[in-house]
């Protein structure tokens, strides 16, 4: 039934993103193309460069909605979900576990998608595709590197996902209300974003004043973090993933218990 929901949540969503995409994917190629032929002629046509000016501001602005849409589209969903399409979707015989699963993936997925997108276009446009400064030499690539790089990776995916679930989890709880409900979201939005991060201030506080003292017991040094030998590195960086992992799941098991136990449809 996973699969089924996931489906659901990709079709549904991928109606409004990826046409948005393919407008602005078309928009920058028409400003890069443009820009060859009018960034000779300012001093001949100076409106010319004025508009091309807008013409590319257009062009960045319209990443950025990209973007945005690529985040919000699943929290938007998830919203919905909670309200008058809860009465169809959750009636059907699928665990609550299942609606956030598949919620989290597609919105990251399509988060990655458009992190992806705003990096591909703003090459296209700042012709750093064509240029001597892209290139890729995977001949030197080690398998340390492969293991930095992944990790990090898994840390990226786990942020998204973190933040995806930091706002099902305000909307969760404004879902107990009948009235007012966006505002309550966007509200407890704040309020569990300051508790985190108090949260997370205390944390690196500890860590920082235990961790010192046991690296100076055992003579570390920042040569022997981002040395030949990276696996420290790639250590430390599987401990942050784990972290992140574990206050994703804490967000997780709120988010459905207030779906199990404090839903209010009405």
């Amino acid at each position: 039934m996973l699969t089924k929901l996931l489906r659901y949540e990709f079709k549904s969503t991928g109606r409004v993103v990826l046409p948005i995409a393919a407008g602005v994917l078309v928009l920058n190629i028409f400003t890069n193309i443009l820009s060859h032929f009018v960034q000779n002629t300012s001093d001949r046509l100076p409106l010319a460069g004025v508009a091309m000016a807008l013409l590319a501001l257009a062009s960045a602005v319209s990443l950025l909605v990209v973007l945005a849409i690529c985040f919000f589209i699943e929290i938007q969903q998830f919203y919905r979900l909670l309200g008058e399409r809860g009465y169809l979707m959750l009636a059907l015989p699928v665990p609550i576990w299942q609606h956030i699963t598949a919620k989290v993936i597609c919105g990251t997925v399509w988060t990655l998608f458009g992190m992806v997108f705003f990096t591909l276009c703003g090459m296209l446009t700042t012709d750093t595709v064509s240029g001597s400064g892209f290139a890729l030499d995977f001949s030197r690539v080690t398998a340390e590197d492969v293991a930095i790089w992944s990790a990090m990776l898994l840390i990226i995916l786990a942020l998204i996902a973190g933040a995806l679930l930091h706002a099902y989890l305000a909307c969760a709880f404004a879902a107990q209300f009948t009235q007012q409900r966006l505002l309550i979201s966007i509200a407890a939005y704040f309020v569990i974003g300051f508790i985190g991060q108090m949260a997370a201030l205390v944390t690196a506080v500890f860590v920082a004043f235990r961790g010192y003292k046991y690296l100076n017991n055992t003579g570390f040094s920042a040569a022997s973090f981002f040395g030949p030998d990276n696996t420290l590195g790639v250590i430390v960086l599987i401990a942050v993933f784990a972290l992140i992992a574990i206050v994703d799941a804490l967000l997780w098991a709120l988010t459905q218990w207030l779906m199990t136990k404090r839903l209010n449809l009405a």
